[in-house]
């Protein structure tokens, strides 16, 4: 009986230390998504070549705007069929990713997402069993619709977009950042969504995001501040916004990562960048980083042969993003997720 009685107490015991580790983690993901649009027109925005090819071939205006494009993107604009069907496998495929982290991360810190529609869909959808509650997107002035969005198991307590100016080094305009704070726990954690200017943009379109985010950060009204996203910015960038803006401020939790799981989050023509990155505001008293990593799985990966431009030599390249493929339904995304977890 006695012994009965014992097994029974450490059982509980093994119950409680097991919830309450569950209870002090935190975990954020962010994952660029790559053209998650609908299948929609929106208003003002030069999504045309994500429509459904038999009303993209019935619009005077669409043909117009794809005969306007470079070679390689008219292609796409005439040719893609971004039905329903296509859609929905989109979603699909993008949902078993965000899936293999545990129970899914407590806040998921999205890019490339088009409308509160599209992501409406993607969570209540093909993530409603992990128990997301909030959903947060606010639009932004971004030509073909793309936004930054905020997905959280939490409740939100406000939101807040940061517009980011480029003038006078550009004329285009680009997507600002998403403030979300959230109760976690009795505390109020603030997240910070980011996709700043593509490499296609001078580093000082990315110093004048940096400068955004730091200016947003430092004004929030929260336990702990933590940023997240597509931040676009690598270690060769003549005006490095990370070095210069960020990590004097912020603590960069990819340097906690047990182990690199992958070499980074994106490939492009040989070369693997971490251009996704997750960072914690310092605090004197602050959360702690338990763990960073990127999901890496294989069944999210492929192999490559091209030709490299410079050289004109033929390359191979094994396990690396495989990108969503809308006539075969494979493929996910030319971005791998990353994941910090923290410890309250």
């Amino acid at each position: 009986m006695k012994a009965i009685i014992l097994a029974s107490l450490l059982f509980t015991q093994l119950s409680i230390a097991a919830q309450s580790k569950k209870r002090t983690d935190f975990s954020v993901m962010s994952y660029n998504l790559e053209n998650l649009f609908d299948t929609k027109h929106d208003l003002g925005k030069k999504d045309w070549t994500y429509l459904p090819l038999r009303f993209k071939q019935s619009s005077k205006e669409v043909q117009a705007y794809c005969k306007g494009l470079s070679q390689w993107y008219q292609k796409s604009c005439f040719e893609l069929d971004w039905n329903e069907k296509v859609f929905k496998q989109k979603i699909s495929n993008l949902a078993r990713v965000i899936k293999t982290y545990k129970d899914g991360a407590d806040v998921l810190v999205l890019q490339e997402v088009e409308n509160l529609n599209a992501l409406t869909l993607l969570v209540r959808t093909e993530l409603k069993a992990l128990g997301y509650k909030e959903i947060v997107l606010i639009e932004g002035p971004d030509s073909r619709g793309i936004d930054v969005a905020i997905v959280s198991k939490y409740p939100l307590v406000s939101k807040k977009y940061h517009q980011i100016n480029l003038a006078p080094y550009s004329d285009r305009t680009t997507r600002g950042i998403l403030e979300a704070r959230f109760s976690v726990r009795g505390k109020i954690i603030a997240v910070m969504a980011n996709h700043w200017p593509s490499q296609a943009n001078s580093d000082t379109t990315r110093m004048q995001a940096a400068k955004v985010l730091i200016s947003a950060a430092s004004k929030v009204k929260a336990d702990y501040v933590i940023a997240a996203g597509d931040f676009n910015t690598t270690v060769d960038d003549d005006i490095n916004a990370l070095k210069l803006k960020i990590e004097p401020a912020f603590i960069d939790t990819e340097v906690y990562g047990s182990a690199k799981s992958a070499p980074g989050t994106h490939w492009y023509k040989g070369e693997w960048e971490s251009l996704d990155k997750i960072y914690l505001l310092k605090r004197k008293n602050n959360l702690k980083i338990s763990e960073h990593r990127i999901i890496f799985e294989k069944f999210m990966l492929k192999d490559e042969r091209w030709v490299d431009d410079e050289t004109g030599a033929r390359r191979f390249d094994a396990d690396i993003p495989n990108r969503f493929n809308p006539k075969t339904g494979q493929g996910f995304s030319d971005h791998l997720p990353a994941v910090t977890t923290f410890r309250l």
